[in-house]
């Protein structure tokens, strides 16, 4: 302790008084120091208040270490004086005006480094450009630390000879305490580099008008607005997005349809009629989100969301019978509908890591899709999903349970009826699988429909479906798959793979409880050249080659929609199939599998069914940055014949189904999506396998059946998004 007392008074001793100058840290710190030594691996300084302190040598970046004086011994050659700072003046308190117009009372000025350092009447220090200064002029503010030129009519003075150390000779006993380290000082506080915004969502607002800058207002869809979240409506971080939709579409068809039991022109068939029909949709959603969080990286702390849906729908038939099963209500159908497609409630449950892993719980009527592609999984209705990621969301995942509402049966939005059917879907996804830019995914799926019996809102039976045995029935099938997408190199891939299992207590087809074992493969693969992009697509759903043994080997669904071969723009996909010698659908719209389902919501899964094989080829052309081009085809054939020769008592001897085509447009005249326009043309040449199903051999007049050669469907469809 006498030591430490004493080591100011050493070091005052043996280091010679020195003019100030400034000593820099590796830290980068940089001390005004008027006394520097050397002794013992260290280096001990004095600052102009008369505090001593000492660093290791290897922490000094400057002055050199060998023009630094030891305490003990000969001491290096001293360094020139060097001129001594003119401290700045106190100026008066004047004005700093700024070009974002702000005009700040000041008391000193200063520049450095292109920056003008001011302290405010209040002792804040900051810092700005100088080019947003507007006044004073630049040239009349002095520069921060300046000092005058040494004179040169006086010669330089001679170096002050360092004084003789004293030798100090340590007590023999006992051994000399170890001194502690002493912190340096902080550095002198200087001016801040950047001048602090408390609230940073209105900077723009304050900024003075000039054409560069865009300021937004209340009604306008593409700059800053509170409406669409980009400020926040309460405190600093709780947001409110609203979005409204309209889509207006339109479409005309020519599908195969029955004469019904009423006919009102002489010359008609009795069964089979003119199948042209006019159909449109219109539909008006109007969304409202509050939630509350930052950025689009770090997941909402909470979120409540609620989406209605308004619809009318128009369509209009040739044949009685066609719009609901009283063949006194004409022609034409026309109901309006009201529904929420979301209502839900989300929540964080907790961070997992610095980089935003989290877990979150989502409950209410939410869209969900178990897989890339939409195969077996896809709709909003009511259920619970707890969701996250980890590994910095290299690994992602879903565990969701729902208890499916009713839908409409004419415009399939959500109704408040509980359909009596429970799903449980859990599926994980890993980014950048063996290669990056590809993600794999592994998923489950468990359906359990309910025996129940219930009409559509046409009056049709579709629970059970009216054909076979048609009884109430229970439904359980599961589901395992792996689906992959993304790019190998330079060719885009997307894939997957299920295998359905479970029972049907009794199905309709065969007449007895059925052993689910069925199967699905879908691939495709793109490659892009500048502005086109080439498509390949194969996909296989088994087929049941013995209706009537206790084997489902049909592949079917759950919910599907698939995004597959053409989409929107393929025939097969987006079109309603009646098998017309009964009361349910070759296949329902909006799907590839020709399941013989009374109704894609309203129906039960059919596993005893045909099955399908396709082989497609797709190309988009990016015409323009608003247009789009499509053109799709794709060869359909059954894969089992069995199960329809069974429905309709006749022996098909041939499973091809024939050619689908389409081609059509997709048009953003303002680059975004707040208005996009879709058209296309879509078309099916019947291969003799699918003309069979619809020929009445019995009629025996020539024409008799279905004209099935021009089976089409034009659609044009407007949306508009706020």
């Amino acid at each position: 302790m006498r030591r430490l007392l004493l080591l100011p008074l050493l070091l005052a001793l043996a280091t010679p008084a020195l003019a100030d100058q400034e000593v820099v840290l590796k830290d980068g710190r940089k001390i005004t120091v008027t006394r520097l030594a050397r002794r013992a691996g260290k280096v001990r300084f004095q600052t102009p208040d008369g505090q001593t302190f000492e660093v290791p040598e290897d922490q000094v970046v400057s002055p050199p270490l060998d023009s630094i004086p030891t305490s003990a011994g000969t001491p290096a050659p001293a360094p020139a004086p060097a001129a001594t700072p003119t401290p700045a003046p106190a100026a008066q308190e004047q004005v700093l005006e700024l070009k974002d117009g702000r005009k700040i009372t000041v008391r000193r000025l200063g520049r450095r480094n292109k920056m003008v350092l001011f302290e405010t009447t209040k002792g804040e220090s900051f810092s700005v450009p100088e080019d947003q200064v507007l006044s004073p002029p630049l040239a009349s503010i002095p520069a921060a630390g300046a000092r005058p030129p040494a004179p040169t009519t006086q010669p330089k003075p001679a170096p002050t000879p360092a004084p003789t150390p004293v030798p100090v000779v340590p007590a023999p006993t006992p051994p000399p305490p170890v001194t502690p380290p002493v912190a340096p000082p902080p550095p002198p506080r200087t001016a801040d580099d950047f001048v602090p915004f408390p609230y940073r969502w209105d900077i723009l607002d304050k900024l003075p008008d000039d054409p560069r800058i865009v300021k937004g207002r209340t009604a306008d869809p593409y700059n800053q607005n509170k409406l669409k979240g980009d400020k926040p409506v309460i405190g600093n971080n709780v947001f409110l997005v609203l979005t409204g939709t309209l889509e207006l579409p339109l479409e005309a068809r020519q599908l195969p349809n029955v004469g019904g039991v009423s006919y009102r022109e002489s010359g008609e068939f009795e069964f089979f009629g003119r199948g042209k029909s006019l159909f449109t949709t219109p539909r008006a959603f109007v969304s409202a989100e509050l939630f509350q969080g930052q950025t689009a990286f770090k997941p909402k702390t909470w979120a409540l969301k609620a989406t209605a849906a308004f619809n009318v729908n128009y369509v209009r038939f040739q044949e009685l019978n066609s719009v609901t099963v009283d063949v006194r209500d004409g022609l034409t159908r026309r109901r309006e509908d009201a529904s929420f497609e979301e209502a839900f409630g989300e929540v964080k449950l907790a961070t997992l890591s610095r980089n935003y892993d989290f877990v979150s719980l989502r409950a209410g009527i939410q869209p969900f899709i178990s897989d890339f592609r939409g195969f077996v999984f896809s709709d909003s209705n009511l259920g619970a999903r707890l969701f996250g990621n980890l590994s910095s969301n290299r690994w992602s995942y879903n565990i969701a349970g729902f208890d499916l509402l009713e839908k409409d049966t004419n415009s399939d939005l959500n109704t408040f009826e509980k359909r009596e059917q429970k799903v449980l879907i859990g599926n994980v996804f890993r980014q950048d699988f063996l290669t990056k830019g590809y993600t794999i995914s592994a998923s489950y799926h468990y359906s359990k429909d309910d025996a129940d019996i219930h009409y559509d809102k046409n009056g049709v039976l579709t629970r059970p479906a009216p054909v076979g045995l048609p009884e109430p029935h229970e439904v359980t099938s599961k589901y395992v798959g792996l689906a992959g997408d993304g790019h190998w190199g330079r060719l885009n891939v997307s894939h997957a793979a299920y295998y359905a299992f479970g029972t049907d207590e009794l199905n309709v087809v065969a007449g007895r409880e059925v052993k689910i074992e069925a199967f699905l493969g879908a691939l495709e693969a793109s490659f892009d050249k500048d502005w086109l992009r080439v498509k390949l697509s194969g996909l296989w759903a088994s087929g049941d080659d013995a209706p009537l043994d206790e084997k489902g080997k049909g592949f079917d669904s759950i919910y599907d929609a698939p995004n597959f071969a053409g989409g929107a723009f393929s025939f097969w996909s987006r079109s309603a199939i009646a098998l017309l010698q009964t009361k349910v659908l070759l296949k329902p719209p909006n799907t590839l599998f020709p399941d013989l389902r009374s109704n894609k919501f309203e129906g039960q899964g059919n596993f005893v069914n045909p099955g399908l094989r396709l082989l497609g080829l797709g190309v988009d052309l990016d015409l323009t940055p608003k247009l789009r081009g499509v053109l799709n085809a794709n060869y359909l054939a059954f894969d089992k014949l069995e199960t329809l020769n069974t429905l309709e008592f006749q022996s098909l001897l041939e499973k091809s189904i024939g050619i689908d085509w389409g081609i059509g447009v997709l048009y953003r005249p303002k680059l975004n999506e707040n208005i996009v326009i879709t058209a296309g043309l879509t078309g099916l040449l019947p291969a003799r396998g699918f003309n069979l199903i619809y020929e009445s051999v019995p009629c025996g007049t020539a024409g008799c059946g279905f004209p099935g050669p021009k089976l089409f469907n034009g659609f044009v469809n407007v949306k508009l998004t706020y």
